[in-house]
């Protein structure tokens, strides 16, 4: 038989719900190795290939970090962004949230949350921001916006990815014992998760985005594997990976509370 070919129909296979095997995951693997590390000795291409594959385990998560903190930042930037979005807009690019609308700012104000270059939705409906009806319309404003943003994260959720609901933990500590969730860690998961944290964030939901980053994360590196046949036609060792995946956000959190 041989290892490195596709694996026989219903061989290495499981069904949604089930259980995987671990020994015979592992004995498969390991029969893998012993067959690649024998052909190593044949050629120079087979010792490439051997190099090759015992290198793939660092190069995925390396790829996994970069991935995974990149969609991390993604979500904090633009939470902060939509999040003051709820309060205005800055003049001079509306894509800069209130603190970095400010540091653009060549004015010396008292107010450290006050610059001529932010203007909060009563300054630009009715051209001033004092008195009652200016603070009514802000807060109007300020709770369409929070209605929007949840409105369209449970639309999104429900029409397109039902499993990117939650924080996905307790989920993914089950994937990771052995048990099969078709889905739960495919691509339409993680774009619907990373949309709708910062949506849920945004709308100022009594939620963290720390927890859902994890299952992000996972996500990043469920998908991945499939760029390595290593990983690909092995569930145990693509638990490895998704464990390894797992540390990018919990390391951020760390970063957090000793920053």
């Amino acid at each position: 038989m041989d290892f490195l070919e596709e694996p026989l129909p219903g061989v290495g296979t499981y069904e949604d719900f089930n259980t995987i095997d671990w020994v015979r995951e592992k004995s498969r693997d390991r029969d893998r190795h012993r067959e690649i590390t024998s052909r190593s000795k044949e050629s120079t291409w087979a010792l490439i290939h051997s190099v090759s594959d015992a290198f793939s385990g660092w190069l995925l998560m390396l790829l996994i970090g970069l991935l995974a903190g990149s969609l991390a930042g993604l979500i904090d930037i633009s939470a902060h962004w939509m999040t003051d979005l709820k309060e205005g807009v800055c003049l001079a690019g509306f894509w800069f949230n209130h603190e970095h609308c400010c540091w653009k700012s060549s004015t010396t104000f008292t107010d450290r949350d006050k610059c001529p270059e932010w203007k909060s939705w009563s300054q630009l409906i009715l051209g001033h921001g004092e008195g009652a009806f200016a603070y009514i319309l802000n807060y109007f404003m300020y709770v369409i916006w929070a209605l929007l943003f949840s409105l369209l994260a449970v639309l999104l959720v429900k029409g397109f990815a039902p499993y990117a609901c939650g924080s996905g933990i307790p989920e993914i500590k089950t994937i990771l014992s052995g048990f099969i969730i078709r889905g739960y860690l495919g691509k339409w998961t993680l774009i619907i998760k990373t949309i709708t944290l910062v949506l849920a964030v945004s709308s100022g939901l009594s939620l963290g985005k720390e927890g859902p980053l994890v299952h992000v994360a996972c996500c990043c590196g469920n998908i991945l594997c499939h760029l390595f046949t290593k990983y690909r036609k092995n569930e145990a060792k693509r638990r490895e990976v998704k464990q390894g995946g797992d540390a990018v956000p919990l390391l951020r959190i760390y970063m957090n509370f000793c920053s």
